[in-house]
Formats: structure tokens, sequence, C-alpha cells
């Protein structure tokens, strides 16, 4: 548990060092230097390729981590197992090329009525796709090798100081929306390259193929494999996706941008989860091979403590600074206040069930998430093509959330029949129970100095009610060895 308690701090703090710097882009210098409607493009843009990377990536995203532990040797280069990580995808970007080129006609027409912006930029999608791809595969293959830092400081810290400096450099009209969009999808090639430059540095890789070493009963079980990660990732991706998409067709992207800002705020507290899945998926893929379930269910257990506490906290800031947060936002903004509380509620019990994703998908139970995933995917459609119409953007935060509440309830039932094991303790009431406390008693303070004042002070003031309790409570062990440890620190330094 060492190292994912170490990782998982880590990539943490990269995270919501990525967050502060996602908050300056997408709060105040998205909606004050572009239009909604262009906003929204760059969404559905980075929807439509996530999507798209998905697609092209055949499984390998998965597979890597899965089958890595039957190739890992390192003297001598994990025994090809690069090569085949990278060929793979790249017949998946030509397949992907191809669909591209015979449906434009279709797809653009979907869009042309209500988001006509998005028909010029049509080809974007490619380069972002394939950007995306690669870097999610090099990422997974870095991963396995027990290293998840860098990648994450890459797509949540450096992408967004790009984007920063390219939006600072299009509001002094240094260049147009074009070029910035040019910049904007050179941006991921960007950290792609340093992604890759930097796996080179850590460990002694070679593209060269090791075919020797691929004997049929393993290829029979990775092209298996492969083949249900592919669906499951897609459909999982599509569930992810689905309601910027179209809300972009139904209703525009003018409440695209809005939504996506909306749900970005409401989704913040899903930041703990991104670092402790990247480095628990390597380790129970390790040890589903090694048959050690004891170590499994104690991850499961952990990851849904620490995850809860994260999430409850940072649910907590965001509600308690949900006025200033519209006031920070221009008038147009604000209707996106129902869709953060939402949003951010389905999420609470998103984190709270823990890594059941990396379990079901390490084991030899993976095809549960692609029929699971399918199931979703024709209820979030039929939700949102009901309620965008009528509700617009609350309709699209209300299928999404009931999507995310479907799902997790699902998963965490197959993995109680199959694994006997369950995320829940009696202990996450004391979480639960302090937050609310916590937000009934920041209700009562009055608005202090300006807005940014405001919420500095309410976020010490929810910091301090909803985490001394639990660290005097002993909730987890993981929060009082940091609490403890940061103490620790300031008092040498201090004293």
């Amino acid at each position: 548990m060492g190292v994912i308690f170490r990782q998982s701090i880590q990539n943490s703090i990269i995270n919501y060092a990525g967050i502060a710097i996602g908050f300056v882009v997408t709060i105040w210098m998205y909606p004050n230097i572009l239009s909604p409607e262009e906003y929204g493009l760059t969404r559905v843009l980075i929807s439509l390729a996530m999507v798209s990377s998905q697609l092209a990536s055949l499984g390998m995203k998965n597979t890597v981590i899965r089958f890595f532990p039957f190739f890992r040797d390192k003297e001598n280069n994990h025994n090809g197992f690069l090569f085949l990580s990278m060929a793979v995808p790249f017949l998946g970007v030509i397949l992907l090329a191809g669909i591209l080129a015979i449906f434009r006609p279709g797809i653009t027409q979907y869009f042309i009525e209500r988001s006509e912006l998005l028909v010029g930029y049509y080809w974007f999608i490619l380069p972002l796709a394939f950007s995306m791809l690669y870097f999610h595969v090099t990422t997974s293959f870095v991963q396995a090798l027990y290293d998840t830092v860098m990648s994450s400081f890459l797509m949540n810290v450096a992408v967004r100081l790009l984007t920063m400096l390219l939006l600072v450099i299009h509001f002094m009209g240094w260049i147009s929306f074009e070029q910035f969009m040019v910049g904007f999808v050179m941006n991921y090639a960007i950290i792609l390259l340093a992604l890759i430059i930097y796996m080179y540095s850590i460990a002694d890789l070679s593209l060269t193929p090791h075919i020797d070493f691929l004997d049929r009963s393993l290829l029979k079980r990775m092209v298996k494999y492969s083949l249900f990660a592919f669906f499951g990732g897609i459909a999982s991706i599509i569930v992810s996706n689905i309601d910027i998409i179209m809300l972009s067709s139904l209703a525009g992207l003018d409440d695209t941008g809005i939504y996506s800002i909306a749900f970005y705020i409401g989704s913040a507290i899903t930041i703990m989860r991104q670092s402790i899945y990247k480095i628990s998926s390597p380790i129970i893929a390790d040890a589903y091979e090694e048959q050690n379930f004891d170590l499994i269910e104690q991850i499961y257990h952990r990851s849904s403590m620490n995850q809860l506490i994260a999430a409850g906290l940072l649910f907590a800031g965001v509600i308690a600074n949900l006025e200033n947060l519209m006031a920070v936002l221009p008038p147009e903004y604000s209707g996106g206040a129902l869709v953060i509380i939402i949003i951010g509620t389905a999420n609470i019990f998103d984190m709270a069930t823990g890594v059941n994703g990396a379990i079901i998908l390490n084991s030899d139970h993976y095809r549960f998430d692609l029929y699971s995933s399918l199931i979703l995917i024709a209820i979030t459609i039929i939700l949102n093509y009901i309620l965008i119409p009528i509700y617009g953007i609350v309709g699209a935060a209300i299928g999404t959330a009931s999507a995310v509440l479907l799902y997790n309830m699902l998963k965490v039932l197959f993995v109680w029949i199959y694994f006997s094991m369950q995320p829940f303790e009696w202990r996450m009431l004391y979480i639960l129970g302090g937050g609310a406390i916590t937000l009934l008693i920041v209700f009562q303070i009055p608005v202090m100095g300006g807005v940014y004042l405001d919420i500095l002070i309410r976020s010490i003031i929810v910091t301090l009610l909803y985490g001394v309790p639990l660290w005097m409570l002993d909730i987890s062990d993981e929060l009082n060895q940091l609490v403890d440890t940061t103490l620790n620190e300031i008092n040498k330094r201090i004293f």
C-alpha cells in the first residue's frame, strides 16, 4: 500500500494544482475571452476526440495494464511489449481516419443545424484523437512500471498552462480564433511527445518486437480481452461524453459551453479518483496474477474511504462557495448552478464506490464492464433525448447523474456477488454527516469582503470544520498519516 499512498498523494498534489490552474482557465479566462459558442466548440471536439481515440485504441489502453505482468522482464526489454502496445493502436488510427472520411456527411449533418461552427473544424478531430490515444497508451505503459506522476502532471497541469498561454495570446489579438484552435490541438501533441521522452528516460526500452514470446495461448487471451476492453471502453467513453455531444446537437454550442463549465466544477470532486486508480490498477493486476485477494480487498476498502473523504471536502467547498463561483462567471452562466449540484452529488457516490472498475477489468469477469456499459449507453441516450429538449442543461445533468449512479450500483453489486467484497463501512456515515454539518454552519456565515477573499476564508473554514473531526476520530490511516507528517514538517521548519 506504500506505493499507492505515496503516488496517490503526489498525484493529488499535481491534480489539485491542475484544479487551481483549471479554475483560472475554465472559470475566468474561457468565459471572458471566448464566446460560449467558441468554448462549446473546444468541449465538443474534446468529447468527439475522446470517443474516437477509444475507438482507435482497439482495447490496448486496458490491455497494457492487464497483461504487462506476463511480459515483465527488465533484462529482456519486457519481451517487446512496447512495440505491441504502439503498433496495434496505429492500425486503429488508420481505421478511424477511414470512418471519419466515409461518414463525414452524416456526422456533420447531425451538428449543422445548431452547431454549425463545429462543421468547419471537423478534421481537427483526427489529430486530437491521435494525440490523446497515444498519450493514454503511453500512460498505461508507464503506469505498468509503477510510475504515474509525470503523466498526471502533463495532462492536468502542463496542457492547462499551454492553454492559458494560448488564451492570453488570442486575447491580445496576436492570433485569430482559428489559429488558437490549431494551437489547442497541438498542445496535446506536445504533452504526448514529452511523455514519450520521459518514458525512455526512466527505462531502457526498445521498440523491437519479440514475436517468438507470443505463444498461441497468450495471444488468444490478449485478443479476447482486448476485444471486450475495446467495446467496454467505447461504451464507457460514450456514457461520459454523450451529454456534451447530444447537447451540441439538441441545444447548440452556447448551452454546451455553459454546461461544460458547470460540469467541470461539479466533477472537480473526483480528482482523487484519478490518482488512486492510476497506481491501484497495475497493482491489482499483479495481485490477481498472484491470487492475492486479501490485498485487492484492502485496496478496495481504503480507496473507497479515502476517495469519499476527499470528495466530501471538495463537494462541501464547492457548495459553500457556489454563489461566489456564479458571481465570478459572466451572467449567462448562472443557469449552471443546479448542474453543479446534480453532477457533484452523483460523483459523491461514484467516489464512495472505490476502485470497483479496476477490480472488474483486471479479473476474469472483465466482460461485465462491456455488458453494463451497453445498458447504460441506451439509458443515457434515452434520458438525454427526452430531458434535454425539455430542461436543457439541467436535463443533461440529470441524465448523466442517473447514468453515474446506476453504473456504479451495478459494479458494486457485481463485485459483492462474485468476489464477496463491498466497499462500504459504517464509518462513512461520519464523513457524510461531517460534510452536512459543515455546510449547515458555513451557510450561516455572512459574506466577508470581496468574492475572492470570501472564497479563501470559506474554504479554510470548510477544511477545518470538515477535516479536524475526521482526523481526531482516526477515520483513515492515510488521512492521519498525511496530517501528522504535514504537522511535523511545519513544526520542524518553525521551531
